[in-house]
């Protein structure tokens, strides 16, 4: 009787620390919380900083992820770091020039800067991208006639 709660307990407490990180509890992130969907959830979430840094490891791990350097530039710019944002945009365009989602963004981010010339050629390009409308193209748009109406 004794061995058999002994035998139980070491039991759960071999397995206990193990389920205990499977439910988050610990001082590291996941490697599955490393990926890109994640990093992505995080962004659009308007967690930036979080962002960052799954993003960031995801692009140490993969340099030619263009959607992860586009969601990096997301995150730096919706965080107000220009400098970096723009850098993120640039490795996304120079791993895949047709990047739709990189090109909207890299358009906002002219926005930001008050290019406005430079904003429509983005959106030129994403109608040359996607001749028949995207969902890119018409939200970079509408984001251009709100700048034009502003100023």
């Amino acid at each position: 009787m004794f061995m058999r709660k002994f035998a139980a307990i070491a039991l759960m407490a071999l397995f206990l620390p193990a389920s205990a990180l499977a439910m988050g509890f610990g001082n590291s992130s996941s490697e599955s919380d490393v990926t890109y969907e994640n990093g992505n959830k995080l962004a659009m979430d308007g967690k930036y900083s979080e962002a960052f840094e799954v993003l960031k490891k995801v692009v140490a791990d993969d340099a030619k992820n263009a959607d992860a350097w586009n969601m990096l530039g997301f995150s730096y710019r919706n965080a107000g770091d220009s400098g970096n944002a723009w850098d993120a945009y640039e490795h996304a365009l120079t791993i895949d020039p047709s990047h739709k989602g990189a090109h909207e963004y890299l358009g906002e981010w002219y926005l930001t800067q008050g290019d406005m010339p430079s904003a429509k050629a983005q959106l030129e390009k994403l109608k040359m991208l996607c001749p028949a409308g995207c969902t890119e193209s018409e939200t970079l748009e509408a984001s251009i006639k709100k700048a034009a109406s502003n100023s």
